[in-house]
């Protein structure tokens, strides 16, 4: 049976900020002045964040993930493809995923189909091709406005498979890119086409394209307690609905970790990374400026369960994970593990059983978390909980899911 699919992803955080970020600026995104770049302190510091996801390659991790985001310090990847391609040269097994190109935010999709194609080819068949909406911030920063986001959304990527699938040159009729010639070169070479994964945070719509589509979904939200599982469930349900069945590598998650020697020994050595990542990386991600930046600028168009739903989760006084005042509250959220390799592995393996989920998409680097100790982290969970986890995932999801085991078994190999 499949095990758990393990990920190291990186959100590339710019780590120099000053110690009075917090105190004088309101937020860490959109608005943040770019005067604080340093490019003097920052010369090597793609190349670092490179090479940690090429060191997670021989720890024998399944695959490494990377985002889009534009105009803040906590990711700095506002061209995911670039480092997708320094990577298909730099490592050799686990697979490369991009979560995702924001495709409102590009002029032609066909410029992604065309992209995606290029890596996979250098890849050699190993990408997986994540497609986002893109959240508020990012619709900010490239004035998107959210009444036709989401349609764009869904036409672009229709139109992305369809050119991957089917020979050119043909004609595509759409509302928002009408193409008199769609023939791309070159073309994937996996299959029909690369995996493809969405995120989302548990909008009824884009779970039900999804599942109409076949697609992995993504679940974006930090915090896994019992809304994973409900997520699981709701997504399930719509599975069934149309025809498909729910297998744990139908879904992601992510999640933050630490490995420490001990769990004394973790806090100690990663507390002030996690407290710069939330305080500064996180800071502003939602409102900034007295402005609410989670829907794109203008009249958001949002079905009404995806309202009602949003209205339930942003009640006044909820907190957010960047919310946290102290450890207690942090782990509570179980959001950020923080331990040494037992306490890592028991909580990861309750959360498996909790959720069903099968693909783990794991920060390692938080902030201004050093080389060193990131590197350090990443091989103690490669050695001492991954191979516990493996096992225990796949007893788990062969008990669970027996009938889905042909499915599972493709998923583990190409989604």
């Amino acid at each position: 049976m499949t095990p758990a699919q393990l990920y190291c992803w990186h959100f590339m955080a710019y780590p120099h900020l000053p110690a009075d970020f917090d105190e004088k600026h309101d937020s860490g995104w959109v608005t943040v002045p770019n005067r604080l770049w340093d490019a003097e302190a920052s010369r090597d510091l793609y190349q670092t964040y490179i090479d940690q996801l090429a060191y997670a390659d021989e720890l024998g991790f399944d695959g490494f993930v990377l985002n889009e985001h534009h105009q803040n310090v906590y990711g700095l990847g506002p061209s995911p493809n670039l480092i997708a391609a320094a990577l298909t040269q730099a490592t050799h097994r686990g697979r490369i995923v991009v979560l995702g190109n924001l495709l409102p935010l590009h002029m032609n999709p066909m410029r992604m189909a065309e992209e995606y194609a290029m890596l996979d080819m250098m890849s050699g068949g190993r990408v997986i091709a994540g497609f986002a909406p893109g959240g508020g911030p990012e619709t900010f920063n490239y004035d998107v406005p959210s009444a036709r986001s989401r349609e764009q959304f869904w036409e672009s990527l229709d139109l992305i498979v369809r050119a991957w699938t089917e020979d050119g040159p043909f004609i595509h009729e759409g509302v928002h890119f009408p193409l008199r010639y769609v023939n791309p070169w070159p073309k994937p070479l996996q299959k029909p086409h690369p995996p493809i994964w969405v995120p989302g945070s548990r909008s009824p719509g884009t779970l039900i394209e999804c599942a109409k589509r076949g697609y992995c979904y993504f679940l974006s939200s930090r915090s896994h307690g019992s809304a994973t599982g409900r997520a699981k469930d709701q997504f399930s349900d719509i599975l069934e609905r149309h025809g498909r069945r729910y297998h744990p590598f139908r879904m992601g998650i992510l999640l933050s970790v630490y490995v420490g020697e001990s769990d004394a020994t973790a806090r100690a050595e990663c507390e002030e990374g996690v407290w710069y990542f939330l305080k500064n990386c996180l800071k502003g991600h939602l409102r900034t400026e007295g402005r609410q930046l989670t829907f794109g600028p203008g009249v958001p168009y949002i079905p009404t369960r995806a309202w009602r739903q949003y209205l339930e989760t942003s009640k006044p006084g909820r907190k957010l994970l960047g919310d946290a005042e102290n450890w207690e509250e942090l782990e509570a959220s179980n959001s950020i593990i923080v331990g040494g390799p037992e306490t890592v592995y028991r909580r990861l393996a309750e959360l498996v059983e909790k959720s069903e989920v099968g693909n783990l998409l794991i920060q390692f680097h938080l902030g201004n978390m050093g080389d060193d100790i990131t590197r350090a982290s990443m091989k103690r969970f490669a050695e001492q909980v991954a191979p516990r986890l493996r096992e225990h995932s796949a007893r788990v999801f062969a008990e669970r899911f027996p009938e889905s085991e042909e499915d599972m078994a493709l998923a583990g190999s190409a989604q």
